[in-house]
């Protein structure tokens, strides 16, 4: 019915007229001429009344269809932010120089790639050592065996060397998984969120090396009134507007706070993303729109 051009000319009037109207109207002391140019302004947006009803239909259409979802300021809203579906802190498990720490903050990684790697020689001699000592241990216990057998040991004999042999086969085994540490692999495809650690330095037991997140679509975290869970419940869909990028995602929600605040009555609420999403990355935050709320 209308081009864009016209409807957009009818807007700027309609803003202008509107400006001159509240100008007028907080003047402190109004001139016979004000009032004349008051007159006409207001007789010019009545005429525009019609067209501008029409007007605000057709440029609301026309945003519609030519710039894609939008977020719509009738729709109940609320903010959220976006949180990794799952984060961990890779601790380690040993205390000895650090000889290979092979990723940097932001880069990616693909499950079981080495994070990290410590000198480990001291423990691979002690293995050595403790495997021999073992092989030692078991010849001396079936030699006492066959004494026993023979009748030229005791029973008591046998039962010292045999527990002998298992300590050292317990001490070997012991240090064979703590050799296990020497070697840090990501226990899934993710990203690096911090680095705490660099190559030749000793950190300290259970001391942290890296913050990961697994690369998957991160979780959409919401606060909303918690009389909103009225009409909101598991598998509503709802948009959610990215601040940083205006990416506008799709997601649903998939978990709802185990307790309401008392205090802001409000509810923590979990979403997952169901559509594509190229540039979510956890931290951003944004507005999620829901349907219509009746009650709220």
């Amino acid at each position: 019915m209308f081009s864009k051009r016209y409807i957009t000319g009818l807007l700027d009037c309609r803003d202008h007229i509107k400006t001159e109207l509240c100008e007028m109207r907080h003047h402190p002391t109004p001139s016979r001429s004000q009032y004349m140019l008051t007159s006409v302004i207001l007789s010019l947006y009545l005429a525009f009344s019609s067209n501008l009803a029409l007007a605000d239909d057709a440029y609301d259409t026309l945003i519609n269809v030519t710039a894609g979802p939008s977020l719509s300021t009738a729709a109940p809203q609320a903010r959220g932010v976006l949180k990794a579906s799952e984060e961990a802190i890779i601790s380690s498990g040993m205390s000895s120089r650090i000889i290979k720490s092979n990723y940097k903050p932001g880069q990616s990684f693909k499950r079981g790639a080495l994070l990290a790697q410590f000198d480990c020689t001291q423990e691979k001699a002690e293995l050595t050592a403790l495997t021999q000592a073992h092989e030692t241990l078991s010849l001396r216990y079936q030699n006492q065996d066959q004494l026993y057998r023979a009748g030229a040991a005791g029973q008591l004999d046998v039962s010292i060397a045999r527990s002998e042999m298992q300590q050292a086969a317990a001490e070997r085994d012991a240090l064979k998984a703590r050799l296990k540490k020497c070697h840090v692999y990501a226990p899934y495809a993710g990203i690096v969120a911090e680095k705490h650690i660099a190559a030749h330095e000793t950190p300290a037991l259970n001391a942290p090396l890296y913050t990961i997140h697994n690369t998957a679509a991160p979780d959409i975290s919401i606060i909303i009134p918690s009389k909103w869970l009225r009409r909101i419940g598991k598998n509503t869909e709802f948009r959610f507007k990215v601040d940083e990028t205006g990416e506008v995602l799709t997601g649903k929600v998939a978990r709802i706070g185990a307790a309401v605040d008392p205090v802001s009555q409000t509810i923590e609420i979990t979403g997952k993303i169901t559509g594509p999403s190229q540039r979510a990355l956890s931290g951003m935050s944004g507005i999620a729109l829901f349907g219509s709320i009746s009650g709220t």
